[in-house]
């Protein structure tokens, strides 16, 4: 790994360090891999366990896995997808926004687990790393809050009352 990449990491595992001295996350883990990637687990919102990879390389930080059990293309996917699109919108406050010059969003899908990565546009790695959380927080609680109670339920453990 080069300087620059060591640098991204760094700066990655000590924002992401600071949300678990505040308590934020639970369970907080590094686990660096040999090509250079490193991958974060922490336990969060519902108790869920969280993977976050970071590659320094290709400029990414992968939320793996963060939604489980959602075909592809579903009503639930497209809608999904549309609420990541509008994140970037210029309708929302700039503190809930994602500005796409500074970080490129994108969401895949396989075997019907969706992954959100970030892709850091400038070199300002902070800045993903607090957008990223920010965005999984409003999908927990803003996205899945309303209409797709029964996927909470099914898959993160919300109780039914």
């Amino acid at each position: 790994m080069n300087k620059t990449s060591t640098r991204s990491a760094v700066r990655v595992a000590e924002t992401l360090q600071s949300y678990a001295d505040r308590g934020v996350f639970r369970g907080f883990v590094r686990r660096p891999s040999s090509r250079g990637t490193e991958e974060f687990r922490f336990r969060w919102l519902h108790e869920a366990t969280f993977r976050l990879r970071v590659d320094p390389v290709r400029k990414t930080l992968v939320f793996q896995d963060l939604l489980p059990n959602i075909p592809y293309r579903s009503v639930m996917d497209r809608a999904l997808r549309d609420f990541f699109s509008q994140r970037t919108s210029e309708d929302l406050p700039e503190h809930r926004r994602i500005d796409p010059e500074r970080v490129e969003l994108l969401c895949s899908s396989r075997r019907g687990s969706v992954s959100v990565s970030l892709r850091v546009v400038r070199d300002d790695w902070e800045y993903a790393v607090k957008k990223g959380v920010s965005l999984v927080h409003e999908v927990f609680h803003g996205f899945l809050k309303g209409p797709y109670f029964e996927y909470m339920v099914e898959n993160f453990g919300e109780p039914e009352e």
